[in-house]
């Protein structure tokens, strides 16, 4: 019996679950909290340092390499969407991974600011229970950046525009594996659909070449994961392919024989659920390789535009 794996990865456009995502919302209640404060917490060699530049004067540094952890304290008057503003000092491009509430880690990409002396913002929308929560900075593989504050808002989400049907001729279908990769993607039009106002994601041949380099890549060298094994993540893959995206996100599983199978899975597992019908993406990726012993290994990326 073949087995069957799933695993998603995102970063996001739009709150759902404990998913993080980037997005412009509507600003309401504000808090900052600042990433030295006595009721965060640091651990595995993440410390207090000095930075002329940052508020406070202070920032954290020494988060990840598989150690180093920033846990923000932060309270909400109600549960819901929030609007985070990470700002960071970075001399080169790093990640984070951030948990919400103890929840799946997320990849967040921090541009270079310049110069480590240099303060730069980054934005991501979390979902907030009423009360206290937790805000979980890490990175199991390199350093995350430095940290300075994050600034707090609750939000209120803009309305998605509810979209204009535009006849289109109806091609031949598509044989073989592109056909499996097609009928994916008419299939996860459908599950959209049936969510109001959830418009149909177009096929971007960027996201695609993507998506199929990232299956034939495990297929080949016999491994099952967003981050190869030099350490290239997913949403860098993306970029790699010329797709410029403000949230990305990308769903993975390996052993399903064709493509009603593989979305039943990933239909039935709530992160990979979530990326699927996540309304603020616009474009859809998708592509299938088999290992050495015939076994199918899926991706599917989404991305939103920038």
């Amino acid at each position: 019996m073949r087995r069957s794996v799933l695993l998603a990865g995102t970063v996001a456009v739009a709150a759902v679950g404990a998913s993080v995502v980037f997005a412009v919302t509507a600003d309401a209640a504000t808090a900052t909290y600042e990433a030295e404060a006595a009721g965060n917490t640091l651990s595995g060699g993440a410390a207090v340092a000095t930075c002329k530049d940052c508020s406070g004067g202070k920032r954290v540094r020494y988060v990840g390499k598989g150690k180093g952890v920033l846990v923000f304290a932060v309270k909400a008057d109600k549960a819901g969407a929030a609007k985070v503003t990470i700002s960071y000092t970075s001399g080169e491009a790093r990640s984070a991974r951030l948990s919400v509430n103890g929840g799946a880690d997320t990849t967040v990409g921090f541009p270079g600011t310049g110069g480590f002396s240099t303060v730069g913002t980054r934005k991501a929308t979390v979902t907030l229970k009423a009360g206290a929560n937790t805000l979980r900075f890490s990175n199991p593989d390199a350093w995350a950046p430095h940290f300075d504050k994050i600034t707090v808002s609750a939000t209120t989400p803009a309305p998605e525009p509810t979209p204009t049907p535009t006849p289109t001729a109806t091609p031949s279908a598509p044989s073989g594996e592109a056909g499996m990769e097609a009928e994916v993607v008419r299939l996860v039009n459908v599950e959209r659909a049936k969510k109001p106002g959830c418009a149909a994601l177009v096929v971007d041949d960027r996201l695609t070449a993507a998506a199929r380099k990232h299956s034939a890549d495990m297929a080949a060298r016999d491994y099952f994961a967003h981050t190869t094994p030099e350490g290239v993540e997913f949403a860098t893959r993306i970029s790699n392919e010329g797709y410029a995206w403000s949230g990305a996100a990308e769903n993975i599983a390996k052993g399903q024989r064709d493509a009603e199978a593989v979305m039943d899975a990933w239909m039935n597992s709530p992160g990979h659920q979530a990326n699927i019908l996540t309304c603020g993406y616009k474009n859809i990726g998708v592509g299938v390789s088999y290992d050495a012993h015939d076994t199918p290994l899926w991706t599917q990326d989404f991305g939103t535009p920038r």
